[in-house]
């Protein structure tokens, strides 16, 4: 009766530690998995396995913006061991700028973004959207501050070539 109650448990423990170890990952997404505490590999879509325990998912930081029915914005920021690969959209706030001549004009920013490298994300910047956001703003206030008000009307396509150069470093 004892050694059945033991191979019943044993049983159990060993479903449960291999369905612990399968990690389905989704088509546009990627997991960083770490082997005792350091980097091991990244999945992309598709079924795998993984040793419990021993091989952990990486959690990352990532800024969310939520929007509400009544149309107020509010941003959190969130764990998650999920990285999202597709092509992204953030839309900045308004911003006011100075231009060379001193002028103040309000502008707000469109920016695509699509993760590369999943790794990167994981290990060399604590959360992506933020940076970006930040990077974005400090590189649009130095472009026009360049520039005098005239030309911040006339050439969107000079200041979208600088931003995209800048941002793609």
């Amino acid at each position: 009766m004892e050694m059945e109650i033991i191979a019943l448990l044993v049983l159990v423990f060993v479903v449960l530690f291999f369905i612990k170890g399968i990690i389905i990952v989704q088509q546009g997404e990627a997991v960083v998995v770490e082997r005792l505490g350091t980097y091991n590999r990244v999945l992309f879509a598709g079924m795998h396995f993984i040793i419990p325990v021993i091989e952990n998912l990486r959690s990352i930081m990532w800024k969310k913006v939520i929007v509400s029915p009544g149309g107020t914005t509010r941003s959190m920021n969130i764990a998650q061991t999920r990285i999202d690969v597709r092509e992204s959209v953030y839309d900045f706030p308004r911003q006011n700028v100075i231009t060379k001549d001193n002028a103040s004009i309000s502008i707000n920013a469109l920016l695509y973004f699509q993760v590369m490298e999943p790794k990167s994300v994981a290990y060399e910047i604590q959360n992506l959207p933020e940076a970006i956001e930040k990077l974005t703003q400090t590189t649009l206030r130095n472009v026009v501050g360049e520039m005098d008000l005239d030309e911040t009307f006339a050439s969107r396509d000079n200041m979208n070539t600088k931003l995209r150069l800048i941002l793609d470093e």
